[in-house]
């Protein structure tokens, strides 16, 4: 009988480089791994708006009529809804501050501003925020932003924009016309970097815009006060 000769399989074993750098490779993920897994800090920063100059004589009393207005919820652009901070890098372009945020919605800060700003004139009373119509008002006002924003230009430096309008109806069954205004700050220089000093500067120009606000309002002596509600309420 013939035999048929016994196959032997020899197992080949990896080179000891090709293991080492296996190895090597293996290392590296597990060490790429954990620094993944390891936590980092947030660079959000969030910037609110503020009165410029809190430090400001309150108002004269007696001398004028101080009215009580009422301010609708602030309208803003839809670009402007998103919390992140908005700089305008041409005509028709913007870009979002991926990491510098407003620290509230905008169109509530701006009410808060604009209430303070308003507070502070001489021929303002009180100031009542999300007003609708109630009777117990002298005036209530519509503002609408058109533009808030820092502006940057080809160098990298730019300005602040910061443009309003808004309209002014008496309030009372006998009261008729609106009142239309509006505010465009002057172009304040602003570094195109620093969020903080956007934040600040945009505070100061609505300062601005609430006192051009409340000299849209009558300016008349305090004895007229009196009469004007006679006339105007129910």
């Amino acid at each position: 009988m013939r035999l048929t000769p016994a196959i032997h399989c020899q197992t080949s074993s990896i080179p000891r480089c090709a293991l080492a750098v296996l190895l090597g490779v293996i290392a590296a993920c597990a060490l790429s791994s954990c620094a993944f897994l390891q936590p980092h800090a947030d660079p959000t920063r969030f910037y609110v708006l503020t009165m410029a100059d809190p430090s400001s004589p309150p108002p004269v009393g007696g001398q004028y009529a101080r009215w009580k207005v009422g301010l609708r919820p602030v309208e803003i652009p839809a670009y402007l809804e998103a919390k992140l901070m908005v700089v305008r890098t041409g005509t028709n372009e913007i870009q979002f501050a991926e990491y510098d945020r407003w620290a509230e919605p905008l169109g509530e800060a701006i009410g808060r501003v604009m209430k303070a700003a308003l507070a502070s004139a001489d021929n303002v009373g009180s100031v009542e925020l999300d007003s609708h119509g109630q009777e117990k008002l002298d005036y209530e006002m519509r503002l609408r932003v058109l533009a808030c924003e820092g502006v940057r230009g080809e160098s990298g430096t730019g300005s602040i924009r910061l443009e309003m309008s808004w309209e002014i109806q008496p309030v009372g069954t006998n009261s008729t016309g609106i009142k239309r205004g509006g505010f465009a700050a002057a172009p304040t220089v602003w570094n195109g970097k620093d969020y903080g000093q956007l934040a600040l500067q945009l505070s100061s120009a609505f300062a601005g815009a609430g006192k051009r606000l409340a000299a849209d309002l009558p300016m008349e002596a305090a004895s007229a006060q009196a009469s004007y509600r006679d006339t105007t309420k129910p």
